[in-house]
């Protein structure tokens, strides 16, 4: 019986090292309050979050569009922390929709058409905020054609939440 004791005090220590050894994933730097970014299943702060997501990823787009053709100039930071903070509300907002979704007894195609919009709008705001390690021309021809799409996509999930 004791060696098995040793056994599994040796595997917990050697588990803590290798934990205390790898580095942490982070979520997405956000510049955003906490209680902005909290999931809720009310229908007034989803909405909140995803026309605040927009306007973000409006500004973001703004100033990914003033990048010059030449790769002469980097990403403007301020564009990059918009895009990031309204990747964070798109995914918050995802996230409670989906519990609106799940406590339903029955299907409600709206919220599932909704929920869909969100999701892949949510899917191509990576893009500017995963892709910064291309030069910037590519980086803003990506980000251009994938912020588009998702304020398009905002835009009627916004419309189909009224």
């Amino acid at each position: 019986m004791l060696p098995g004791k040793w056994a599994r005090y040796g595997l917990a220590l050697a588990t803590s090292m290798w934990l205390s050894a790898t580095p942490l994933v982070t979520a997405q730097p956000t510049s955003l309050a906490p209680n902005v970014i909290a999931p809720s299943g009310e229908t007034s702060v989803i909405r909140n979050q995803l026309t605040m997501a927009r306007k973000l990823e409006k500004q973001a787009l703004e100033g990914v569009m003033a990048i010059p053709g030449d790769n002469s100039t980097h990403i403007d930071p301020t564009s990059l922390q918009a895009a990031r903070d309204a990747y964070v509300l798109m995914r918050a907002a995802r996230h409670g929709l989906n519990w609106r979704r799940e406590a339903r007894k029955f299907p409600d195609p709206i919220l599932d058409l909704v929920f869909k919009r969100v999701e892949d709008a949510w899917n191509l705001s990576r893009t500017p905020v995963d892709r910064t390690g291309y030069g910037p021309v590519d980086y803003a021809q990506m980000s251009i054609r994938d912020m588009t799409q998702a304020i398009r996509l905002l835009d009627q999930a916004l419309t189909l939440l009224q």
